[in-house]
This record gives structure tokens, C-alpha cells and sequence, in this order.
């Protein structure tokens, strides 16, 4: 194998995921109160509820080039910077950026931006590792994205059109220009792919390049995100108020009234349960608001010092130093919880990053044991990719993948440096006995094992 660098292990997980029978959507101002679906899209939906487990909820590992970068808070305004993720997209091997001048120039009916479902949707078909892009089969269907719900929306914001997106399934692409004969990197803002053509009223996002900016190519690429704290810091800063606001005791486990009253409504025909929840939500609201203009001192400072203590912890311990180390270019390899994530227009991604590894080549240049040949591969599917090719790029992947597995957790921050109950709870036997290696009296130097190592009593069994 290819000498690699240090292992980066994000520590911040804080999500789960969800069974697609189990999703549901942010509900509306009339299907409960206000502080019962700001409760729910805060401490569940953000918190893992948008997230759909593929794969039974195992974690996945890619190996590719990152084509992109997401900083913290990039295109968020106002509360969209709740999340405050670091994110990185990643262009599946055996693929390299170069391989996608063949979609120069543009074909018709596209302008001066290939489109990109087209380049996606080649990527997947001939690519050995382009499944991790598409959902995998399943006799149930995905859910409606929120794009296309309509739920959550930011504070009841309108409906999404549908516009270009594919639905359930779009995906994201990273633009890169071209000139002079190559694909170069503009810093682009990775996005979901129906973003390159379509603005939503309000022209939330940003308007594709111009014809006269040039030719441009979206990467098909696999979004990776490392999770910051931020929405977790304010689900515990809110909850007790949340519940305050539904008439419950902070943190108790019963129902609420509010509760109740949906749980009657809903055993009632319709349209009597519509307008019996449209009541109780109206009812809930109507008690809530004297409270929370009481306690809305309260809320802010707690709401705001949630939001700023987040957002150092993170810039020392969390994404902070993550970010430092990832660049357009790099060679990774990549494990993470493989999601579909229903936040957007909906797309596959590796949600939360649980490590990266970095390989010691030259930029954008793939190992020869992840791109067995030297001749570039036609991502059009013109030349394709070698059967004997794709074996050998399988078998790598499927090796490599094993071994970073065997990996223990990172560190959790909030017990002192070391794993939590629910970590250590979910290794495996192989993470539980390099875990255990590690933590051998003769392996806890320091500076160097001849100068504050120490020899074991007897030679250690061997973890293969």
C-alpha cells in the first residue's frame, strides 16, 4: 500500500439516523404547536431525523480526490448557521478531475455548465465505486426531501418548486472551469446539483456562472461532513424551555397536554382529525406565547450562549482542526455512517466522517493500486474501465476499507480524551483488540520507546 499520512479522526458525532419507514417531516404550524415542531426539528429532525440510514446504518469508506470544500458556515444566513458542519466532497476512484475534460465542450442543450445528472449518472454506471452515490436496493422507496416536501424549511419558509432536481436522488456536484486545456479549481461552492440551474423565489442561492465566465464541469462527487456541536449545544440549551412551553416538567418523560390532545385527534374520521389537530396546535400556541414572551430573556441568552460556547469548542477541538488539514487535491481515504440526507434535495453521503486517512501522492494523483493503469479512464464510458480493472480497484478498496475499520473511535472531548460507555459499547471485536494494543503499558511512550518506553513481560498476541 501507498505510505499514508497521519490518521484524522473528527470526534464530533452527535447525529443518528433513521429507518426510511421511520422518517417524518418537520410538522406544519397546524399538525402541532410551535414549541412541539421546534422541539422536534431541533433535538430530532437536525439531530438525525433528516438522516436515512443506507446500508442498515453501517459505516462505508471511500476512496477518492477531494474536489471541494465547505467551510464552516458557508452559504448559510441567520439560523441556516445552526449547522455548522465542515464539509468536503470527494471524486470516487478510479476517476481524476482530469478524466472529465472529455465533457469538453459543452453538448447541447447545455449552455456554457455540462449538465450534471448526465456526468453523475456516468460516474455511477462506470465506475466501481459509484454506488455509494445511488441508493441501494430496497423494496421501500425513499422519502419526499425537503426540497420537495416543503418541510422544514426555516421557520415555515414556502414550498421548494421542484425545478431540475431528480427526486429522491439528486446529488451534489463541484464546478471547476476550464482553460487552457485542463480542469482548474475557482473555489466554486460545492452544492446539490439542482443549484447549478435553479434559484427558488428570493434568490437564496447563488446564480451558476455566466456564459461569458467560460466552460465549466460539476465533479460528480460523494459528500463527506464532519460534524460540528452547535445544533447539539442548543437542543440541550432549549429542551427544558421547550418543555416548559408545552406544559411539561423540563426533561420528564410523559406527554404533554398538547400531546394528548394530537394523540385523540388523531383516532377521530376525517376531516374531523384535521380540524381537531388544527385546534389543539392553535390551543398550544395560544398557551405558549405569555410564557415565552415571559421567558424570553431567558431563552436568548441561553439560546446565545449555546451558539457562541458551540462554536469555540469546535474551532479547538472539533471542526477547527479538521479543516487545518484537509485540501483540494488531497488522496483520502474516508469511513463514515453512510446517509441519505433528506435536508436538501436529497442526496448519499458519509454523515458523520469517523476518519480520514491521507495518502502520501502527489495532488489529484491516484495510487497505482486504486487506478491499476496509467491511461487516462473516459468517465463517458467511450473507453471504460478495464473488467480486470475494476476487480483490482474493488478488491483495494474492500482491503484498505477492512483495515481502517479496525480502527478504534476517536477520542470523545467530553471524557477527558478518552471513549465514551456508548463507544466503547459499539466496537468491534477487531476495534476492541487494537483498542487494547494501544493501551498495553509498553506502547504509552511519549517522546520515544527507548526513552520512556517500557518492555512487556510477554510478547503480545498477534491481532492478525
Amino acid at each position: 500500500m501507498v505510505d499514508a499520512g497521519a490518521a484524522i479522526t473528527p470526534p464530533g458525532q452527535y447525529t443518528h439516523c433513521v429507518d426510511r419507514k421511520d422518517y417524518r417531516d418537520v410538522p406544519g404550524i397546524l399538525d402541532a404547536g410551535l414549541p412541539a415542531a421546534l422541539k422536534f426539528l431541533l433535538c430530532e429532525f437536525l439531530l438525525g431525523g433528516k438522516l436515512v440510514c443506507l446500508g442498515g446504518g453501517r459505516d462505508q469508506c471511500a476512496i477518492g480526490t477531494v474536489a471541494g470544500l465547505e467551510a464552516v458556515g458557508a452559504g448559510k444566513k441567520g439560523l441556516e448557521a445552526l449547522d455548522n458542519d465542515f464539509s468536503f466532497n470527494v471524486l470516487l476512484a478510479p476517476f481524476q478531475v482530469q478524466d472529465f475534460v472529455a465533457y469538453i465542450p459543452p453538448s447541447f442543450p447545455d449552455t456554457n455548465i455540462v449538465e450534471p445528472h448526465r456526468i453523475r449518472d456516468h460516474a455511477v454506471k462506470h465506475g466501481p465505486l459509484g454506488w455509494l452515490m445511488v441508493d441501494p436496493p430496497n423494496p421501500r422507496p425513499l422519502p419526499n426531501p425537503v426540497d420537495q416536501s416543503g418541510a422544514p424549511g426555516w421557520p415555515f419558509k414556502k414550498k421548494q418548486p421542484k425545478g431540475n432536481a431528480t427526486w429522491p436522488m439528486d446529488g451534489y456536484g463541484v464546478l471547476w472551469h476550464f482553460a487552457s486545456n485542463h480542469l482548474h479549481d475557482e473555489g466554486q461552492e460545492g452544492d446539490n446539483l439542482h443549484k447549478l440551474h435553479d434559484r427558488p423565489p428570493g434568490g437564496e442561492w447563488t446564480a451558476p456562472p455566466a456564459p461569458d465566465t467560460g466552460q465549466w464541469v460539476p465533479l460528480p462527487v460523494l459528500h463527506c461532513e464532519c460534524e460540528g456541536s452547535r445544533i447539539f449545544f442548543a437542543c440541550q440549551a432549549m429542551d427544558p424551555f421547550l418543555d416548559l412551553l408545552q406544559g411539561k416538567v423540563p426533561g420528564s418523560s410523559g406527554p404533554s397536554p398538547g400531546e394528548v390532545c394530537h394523540t385523540v385527534a388523531d383516532k377521530l374520521p376525517w376531516p374531523l382529525d384535521v380540524v381537531a389537530n388544527a385546534v389543539c396546535a392553535i390551543a398550544e400556541d395560544l398557551i405558549a406565547i405569555p410564557i415565552a414572551l415571559a421567558l424570553a430573556p431567558l431563552l436568548a441568552a441561553a439560546f446565545g450562549a449555546a451558539w457562541e460556547a458551540a462554536q469555540a469548542f469546535d474551532d479547538l477541538f472539533i471542526t477547527g482542526p479538521v479543516a487545518k488539514q484537509i485540501h483540494v487535491g488531497d488522496v483520502v481515504i474516508v469511513q463514515g455512517r453512510w446517509d441519505w440526507d433528506a435536508g436538501h434535495s436529497g442526496h448519499t453521503e458519509l454523515h458523520p466522517v469517523k476518519a480520514i486517512l491521507k495518502l502520501t501522492t502527489p495532488p489529484q494523483i491516484l495510487p497505482s493500486e486504486i487506478r491499476p493503469q496509467s491511461a487516462d479512464y473516459d468517465p463517458t464510458g467511450g473507453l471504460g474501465i478495464p473488467d480486470a480493472d475494476k476487480a483490482a480497484i474493488k478488491a483495494t478498496h474492500e482491503r484498505w476499507c477492512r483495515l481502517l475499520a479496525e480502527a478504534p473511535p476517536p477520542p470523545d472531548p467530553r471524557q477527558g480524551g478518552g471513549l465514551s460507555p456508548a463507544q466503547l459499547a459499539s466496537m468491534t471485536s477487531e476495534q476492541l483488540a487494537v483498542w487494547a494494543a494501544q493501551n498495553r503499558p509498553e506502547n504509552s511512550w511519549t517522546a520515544h520507546p527507548l526513552l520512556d518506553g517500557c518492555a512487556p513481560d510477554q510478547p503480545p498476541p498477534a491481532l492478525h
